[in-house]
């Protein structure tokens, strides 16, 4: 194997490597958003079951309203 082919394989896998990396980073981060996310439905949800007004809720979880219409329509 030549040098140059060496060199092209090695760069391929240092590729590879970024490549499996970066991956794992978005996947971790992508895991970590819908988590939140989830976890202000599920607070969202209980909100709703103790009687809160939507204004609040959407206040105290960043949601919009128009989601909490949904989260509310979908517990019924």
């Amino acid at each position: 194997m030549s040098t140059a082919d060496m060199l092209i394989e090695q760069g391929i896998e240092q590729g590879l490597e970024r490549g499996r990396e970066q991956g794992i980073e978005q996947g971790l981060e992508r895991g970590r958003e819908q988590g939140i996310e989830q976890g202000k439905i599920e607070t969202a949800r209980n909100m709703l079951k103790g009687g809160l007004d939507l204004s609040t809720i959407a206040r105290f979880t960043g949601l919009s309203e128009e989601a909490l219409f949904k989260i509310r329509d979908d517990s019924l």
